[in-house]
């Protein structure tokens, strides 16, 4: 069997592992110079960025990403440093900070101090957290036959879902705050993706020592040692198909990639304009294209000066005000940022070496320069980008006073650069956005119409660290038609 994978963000290259390591001859596709997606990291001034996974979970024994790195034999090559906190917050407005600890017991204990009129809710709370997390059968490789029935909790709106066990409204802002990992919208963002990030980084919070880049380069050594292919630099221009199958990808320079399975690992949008031949109804099309994208970013980069802040290794955040908690994505013009998530690089001696700031920002901001490219945006395109770092650190000021005269060097990204460095089209920072108001139409199924093309990646299910490889999973079990695949990574773990 031979596959040709369409994109090799995180998603790509997790499947054609999964499917290497099943003896399948994989050619995965990438446009862009360098494979990983938002795994991929970059250097400036002796020091490596993040360009989007800045914090990690599931290393844990027991944990998703453990369980699957040990049955890809590539645990060991993986540098995965615990944190001490899941996170540490701070309100602008009242100076309260709260460090959410580690741990599902520390979590409580902890939050029962500070709130003790909410001590049973709050045990009530979690308990919810990790009941509702495991209707999710995968995200603890669990088998998906059968049906799945997912509980009214489960698809209800996240504020919602904190709000039936949460009376005091500054409790539940605090239990908000990790919203801006999914670019929460109250009433809207469903709470089965809240429940599990909350589980995934509550139970086991983690990050990639010298960068998460190191996960790419080993899936993609998978992939080569198995006789494989990961071209970078290689441009999809068409797809075509005949009788609603792929009969081969062809790339900008007219070579043609035939393969048994074909899965796209891209934006639903970018794939609809590479289809040549009859594939999906224009009914179809509009449905995908009418379901928007979750919020962008804005991303301040700072190089430490060394000795200047002690390196904590968690994420800290900012908040402007309790009462902002949900407006992080959606927000009046003119009051962006109410909120930066601050990711730190460690240095040398308890130090830190450099911190990257991130905000939740409209892709509206920048549409005046969306048909700009990168280097020849205009002076007034730089000036906006000045004036919004100065914001962004107006807040970070708030938790490191003084933070301007620490940095050695300081630049900037915007949705643009997002937009241009992920290939996204619309540079929603978690793909498209899942309606609680609307489940059924803003999900997208593996399946297609296309009978040997399968979808995969953040657009699909969930995004970020804990549902991609999810979804990796169940692309690869749909052309096995079994559980061939969950059935070899719980072998692995118990014969551990």
């Amino acid at each position: 069997m031979e596959v040709v994978i369409i994109g090799a963000g995180m998603g790509g290259l997790f499947c054609g592992a999964l499917l290497a390591k099943r003896g399948v001859r994989v050619t995965v596709l990438e446009k862009n110079g360098v494979s990983g997606g938002g795994l991929q990291t970059f250097a400036r001034g002796g020091e490596t960025f993040e360009t989007g996974m800045h914090v990690a979970g599931g290393f844990n024994d027991g944990g998703i990403l453990n369980s699957l790195c040990h049955y890809l034999g590539i645990m060991d090559r993986l540098k995965i440093r615990q944190s001490d906190m899941m996170l540490s917050i701070t309100y602008a407005d009242s100076g309260h900070t709260y460090d959410l600890p580690a741990g599902r017991d520390a979590f409580i204990a902890y939050l029962s101090g500070k709130f003790p009129h909410e001590k049973d809710n709050i045990l009530r709370y979690v308990d919810a957290v990790f009941r509702v997390s495991h209707e999710e059968k995968l995200f603890y490789l669990e088998s998906m036959s059968g049906v799945n029935d997912h509980s009214d909790e489960f698809f209800m709106p996240a504020d919602a879902f904190i709000a039936k066990y949460i009376s005091d409204p500054e409790l539940r802002a605090v239990l908000a705050s990790v919203n801006p990992l999914y670019a929460g919208i109250p009433g809207h963002s469903p709470a089965y993706i809240h429940i599990m990030i909350s589980a995934l980084f509550m139970e086991n919070p983690c990050w990639f020592e010298g960068g998460s880049a190191q996960l790419a380069d080993a899936l993609k050594d998978i992939i080569e040692v198995a006789d494989g292919r990961v071209l970078t630099c290689c441009e999809v221009a068409s797809v075509r198909v005949e009788d609603m199958s792929v009969e081969c990808v062809v790339d900008k320079n007219g070579r043609e990639y035939r393969g048994d399975w074909y899965i796209s690992d891209i934006h639903p949008a970018s794939l609809f304009p590479l289809i040549e031949g009859k594939a999906f109804t224009s009914g179809y099309r509009a449905r995908i294209e009418s379901i928007p994208d979750t919020a962008s970013a804005f991303k301040v980069y700072l190089r430490l000066k060394p000795g200047t802040i002690p390196f904590p290794c968690h994420p800290v955040s900012v908040v402007d005000s309790m009462e902002n908690a949900w407006k992080m994505a959606q927000y009046e013009p003119g009051s962006w940022p109410h909120g930066v998530n601050c990711f730190f690089g460690q240095g040398k001696d308890g130090f830190a070496s450099h911190l990257t700031a991130f905000c939740l920002m409209s892709f509206d901001e920048v549409r005046e320069w969306e048909n700009t490219r990168t280097g020849h945006r205009g002076e007034a395109y730089e000036a906006w980008k000045r004036e919004r770092t100065d914001r962004v650190l107006a807040l970070v000021e708030k938790r490191f006073p003084g933070i301007r005269e620490a940095d050695d060097d300081i630049f900037a990204s915007s949705p643009l650069t997002f937009r241009d460095w992920m290939g996204t089209v619309r540079a929603g920072a978690y793909g498209l956005f899942k309606d609680s108001k609307d489940i059924a139409s803003s999900l997208i199924p593996i399946r297609t119409k296309v009978k040997n093309l399968l979808l995969t990646g953040q657009n699909v299910n969930m995004h970020g660290i804990g549902g991609v490889p999810m979804t990796a999973i169940e692309t690869i079990q749909t052309i096995f038609a079994d559980d061939s695949v969950l059935q070899g990574i719980r072998e692995t773990i118990s014969n551990k």
